[in-house]
């Protein structure tokens, strides 16, 4: 983080934390509060901490209706609809990586991309079995261990792929934010 990376602060536990560790909400024009993550809709934001609990007792606390001074409607399943559409967010981000040409696969391909000093994130399937994880523990930089199996197959056209590396690039920067906000949500 620098100096000029814009801040915000958490409506529920009012801390003042960078852009990217938390999760903004606007208030539609029909009073429902919804998830940008982009954060590119019209109208004030409304920030909560990058976490499920957090997000939980917003709703609970109606923090929200507080924090844009009227009624708004929360709708039903937003935990749930916020962690697939984070979930997703990822899965665009590694396939914009993919794209330009900054993903390994294949355990093999990972583990000499890794001892290269060429990796910028190492990525385990969320069922990644332990041996496979243990053995690339070596790597000291950001892991993500939290996509679904499936998800990381359709996105990096492979059947069945377990493990991933973001090599050096524009478009790591990008992958790590996100992943590491969806990280922070789910923890």
């Amino acid at each position: 983080m620098t100096k000029n990376d814009p801040e915000r602060s958490c409506i529920i536990t009012r801390e003042v934390k960078p852009k990217a560790e938390l999760i903004r909400f606007v208030v539609a024009p029909d009073s429902r509060v919804v998830p940008d993550l982009a954060g590119r809709l019209p109208g004030r934001g409304i920030y909560v901490s990058a976490s499920k609990l957090l997000v939980a007792e917003a709703i609970a606390k109606r923090a929200f209706s507080k924090a844009a001074k009227k009624q708004v409607e929360i709708p039903d399943g937003l935990l749930a609809t916020l962690e697939s559409l984070m979930a997703r967010r990822v899965a665009e981000a590694l396939s914009l990586a993919r794209k330009a040409g900054q993903v390994t696969t294949g355990f093999e391909k990972v583990e000499a991309a890794c001892k290269s000093g060429k990796v910028e994130a190492l990525i385990h399937a969320a069922d990644a079995g332990e041996d496979g994880v243990n053995k690339l523990s070596f790597y000291t930089g950001p892991t993500f261990g939290n996509l679904p199996r499936d998800l990381l197959s359709e996105v990096l056209g492979r059947e069945n792929a377990v493990h991933a590396a973001v090599t050096h690039g524009p478009a790591a920067a990008f992958f790590i934010e996100e992943a590491r906000r969806f990280t922070l949500f789910l923890d």
